[in-house]
């Protein structure tokens, strides 16, 4: 992987895998705290977290060096693709499997601070 397309995969690899290491450090803390079911909301929450930015990564990056009215539309279709999952995620999280708000918003919101420091020493160009 070269270029401007291999340094794409390798940013959002490096995003992705900064949230799910933020969500496990934060669903460690909650199994400390409140057990399982805290750990197991928490890692939900930063889960789908990681998994929009990795969609969003994925539709973004998709056409790889193309017009730039191309790319805009590239990264509204991410977005639009990564706020549909997350409201769907959101969704299924506190409706259908009943999983504790806290932790879960929690690890939401700690995997966010692992997707703003992922952009932190990246090599530009």
């Amino acid at each position: 992987m070269n270029g401007i397309a291999g340094h794409g995969r390798r940013l959002v690899m490096r995003v992705v895998l900064l949230q799910f290491g933020s969500a496990g450090l934060v669903a460690s803390a909650c199994l400390g705290f409140r057990g399982w079911a805290a750990a197991g909301a928490a890692l939900a929450g930063g889960s789908i977290a990681a998994i929009g930015s990795g969609l969003l990564g994925w539709r973004m990056f998709l056409p790889g060096v193309a017009a730039a009215t191309v790319l805009r539309r590239a990264l509204y279709a991410g977005e639009a693709l990564k706020w549909t999952w997350t409201v769907f995620a959101l969704w299924a999280a506190l409706e259908r499997w009943r999983l504790a708000p806290l932790p879960l918003v929690l690890g939401l919101i700690v995997a966010q601070f692992g997707y703003w420091f992922g952009f932190v020493g990246m090599k530009r160009g």
